[in-house]
């Protein structure tokens, strides 16, 4: 079974979220420095506009730069501690729109499963999109690791 995380993409996403950490607090150190030396000198203009620029940064830095790896870092962790299933499914066609699931985005791939109360029997599983999708033939029947709806390996089947 080909799996696609390790501990060792898991220490580089940490590794990665740390540095972009370490920016953030070097350059609100610097606005919050800049502001309290306005505080103390008495320039109330300076001290408003480092302020603001402190609070905007940290808002834009965050939500652009950090969040989108603390929910990679997510969906990384949950594949190598969390629960997952192993199953041999039939595999039928790739939704063509990605999708974002817990702030990731994913491929929606769908698979033959067993029928649900309503008879139907197409499983929706999803494939991140920062790892590179292999060719999957339609009606050829896959071994899926996965855990919620995200896969985290694939076998193919032996003929």
């Amino acid at each position: 079974m080909q799996t696609f995380y390790t501990d060792q993409s898991y220490n580089d996403i940490n590794r990665q979220l740390h540095r972009r950490l370490f920016i953030l607090y070097a350059v609100l150190a610097v606005l919050l420095g800049l502001f309290l030396w306005a505080m103390i000198t008495r320039i109330e203009w300076l001290a408003m506009v480092s302020a603001s620029l402190a609070g905007c940064f940290a808002i834009f830095f965050v939500d652009l730069f950090c969040m989108p790896l603390v929910r990679y870092r997510r969906l990384v962790r949950s594949a190598l501690s969390g629960r997952s299933h192993d199953r041999a499914i039939e595999f039928v066609r790739t939704e063509t729109d990605p999708s974002v699931v817990d702030g990731v985005t994913c491929r929606g791939l769908i698979f033959l499963g067993d029928p649900d109360k309503h008879g139907s029997r197409e499983m929706l599983l999803y494939w991140d999109e920062e790892l590179p999708l292999p060719a999957l033939e339609s009606g050829k029947t896959y071994t899926i690791r996965y855990t919620g709806k995200n896969i985290i390996g694939i076998q193919s089947e032996a003929a």
